[in-house]
């Protein structure tokens, strides 16, 4: 994108002295010294692009979607977190602002405000979604931050089922989506949605495949 926009700034400004085939020579060497592998459909080529799929929970649960968000690491961090149920109905988006921190809070954060809202609200079997291997390990092996074991200690009490499911970027852009406007609020302010807000737009799909490029 930034070669492009590049490209455009000469073809616009630089009284027609752009040439196309040096941009795309600047493209294919940026990807070579990356090292990065850019698949796609196409006829003739094999596809290595990987599926991704949006799984909805069994009867009676509660998905619970949660990202964080950074604009560095430490820097200004949010969460977002989108609920839905087995019909995916929609619940509950929520978006909050965390202050300087890390990611690896903020995707801890996103789930203890997460367990706290459903717990008040009455859903007692939950399923938290997380594109963070981490995370999930340390809510398994109870390895958590100190200002998370008595929070996730009360959620755990106050539950009749909880457990964690692994969810790629690709499947997770709602929480994605409000994780971002999360890092925009205060420290501490939040906005909560009982009633899905328009801005998420179209949510993940069970029926729909999404692709990785790996």
């Amino acid at each position: 994108m930034k070669e492009l926009w590049f490209l455009r700034n000469d073809c616009t400004y630089g009284n027609g002295k752009c040439d196309i085939n040096v941009t795309k020579k600047r493209i294919m060497k940026g990807i070579s010294d990356s090292d990065t592998r850019m698949k796609a459909y196409q006829k003739s080529e094999d596809l290595d692009s990987q599926e991704a799929y949006f799984h909805l929970p069994s009867q009676d649960k509660l998905l619970l979607c949660c990202d964080g968000a950074s604009r560095g690491n430490p820097s200004i961090d949010g969460y977002g977190i989108v609920g839905t149920t087995y019909t995916c109905e929609f619940v509950v988006a929520i978006s909050g602002g965390i202050g300087i921190s890390t990611n690896l809070y903020a995707e801890v954060i996103a789930i203890l405000v997460a367990g706290e809202w459903v717990v008040h609200n009455g859903f007692l079997e939950l399923i938290f979604r997380t594109d963070s291997h981490a995370v999930k390990k340390a809510f398994y092996n109870k390895n958590l931050p100190w200002f998370a074991i008595t929070r996730w200690e009360k959620i755990c009490v106050a539950v009749v089922s909880w457990s964690f499911t692994h969810s790629y970027r690709e499947t997770n852009f709602s929480a994605d989506s409000m994780a971002k406007k999360g890092a925009v609020l205060n420290r501490g302010e939040q906005r909560i949605y009982t009633s899905k807000p328009a801005f998420l737009g179209c949510m993940e799909s069970p029926d729909t495949v999404y692709f990785r490029f790996c």
